[in-house]
């Protein structure tokens, strides 16, 4: 039984590695994230950190799935300010990254 128990611990990591838990709303796929040049003339809401685990178990998790997920969490928060637009800050780094908060679009 312990066998049983052992070997099903390997499965369940691979199945939450391979899980986005983040999914998009209606409001956030409205919001696109540009390089900084793009925003030149629109209007600065404010600023967004994002944080999601970047280890399970003690285990890195997938570095893209990391930034989709945090990219997606930084959506959200600026569909709830009246944001259309992001802009990365900088990288992602230990799970956490930053943006700034834009209105571009009339």
């Amino acid at each position: 039984m312990a066998a049983i128990r052992l070997s099903l611990v390997p499965l369940l990591a691979a199945v939450a590695f391979a899980c986005t838990w983040v999914e998009p709303t209606a409001e956030s796929a409205r919001v696109r994230i540009v390089p900084a040049d793009r925003v030149a003339d629109c209007e600065v809401l404010g600023s967004i950190t994002t944080y999601t685990k970047a280890q399970v178990a003690g285990i890195r998790r997938n570095a893209n799935k990391v930034r989709t997920e945090l990219d997606e969490l930084a959506r959200r928060e600026a569909a709830d300010m009246g944001s259309d637009t992001l802009v990365a800050a900088g990288p992602v780094s230990n799970g956490r990254r930053s943006y700034t908060a834009h209105r571009c679009l009339p």
